[in-house]
């Protein structure tokens, strides 16, 4: 399964349209907003490209989100589902932890558990890709703020990740 990934969109719809787009055209069977998410009409654009093709996107709150939005009237029926601050999924036999990343703290108790093959973050605005032990953490730089504008694709089979710019 092809995973699309993207953080830090910041409100930035047009950004948020051409990720949904790059995601689309590869055929992913999930998305992930790891924070950072700058308002509802983002979720309500990846939920207007994924949720007729049946594909769910799971997103998590990041510092700039959690005064944003009063985002407990965001609808639950339209493919998206918001894991708050933290949230813990398993995809293809993969467990994954989905966080932000500016609470540090959480960042590194999860990273040190070895129990996530993956952890998705956000935050930094910077392409990060490494290992530590058997998880492997991935931010896919930021989609809505800065330069480069960039979301990510993972092959969960193979491992391979495309960073792309947009």
């Amino acid at each position: 399964m092809k995973t699309g990934i993207l953080s830090d969109t910041h409100g930035n719809i047009p950004a948020t349209t051409k990720a949904a787009r790059i995601f689309e055209a590869a055929e992913v069977g999930a998305v992930l907003h790891c924070g950072d998410i700058g308002g509802s009409d983002v979720l309500a654009e990846l939920a207007a490209v994924f949720h007729p093709l049946g594909v769910p996107v799971y997103a998590v709150l990041g510092n700039v989100d959690i005064h944003s939005c009063d985002w407990k009237f965001f609808p639950s029926n339209i493919g998206v589902k918001l894991l708050g601050r933290f949230g813990e999924l398993e995809l293809d036999g993969q467990k994954m932890a989905l966080l932000h990343s500016d609470d540090r703290r959480r960042f590194h108790q999860a990273i040190s558990s070895g129990d996530y093959d993956f952890i998705f973050s956000g935050h930094s605005h910077e392409v990060h890709d490494h290992t530590v032990g058997t998880t492997r953490c991935i931010n896919p730089g930021t989609a809505g703020r800065g330069a480069p504008n960039t979301c990510a694709i993972l092959d969960l089979a193979c491992g391979d990740l495309s960073v792309v710019p947009l």
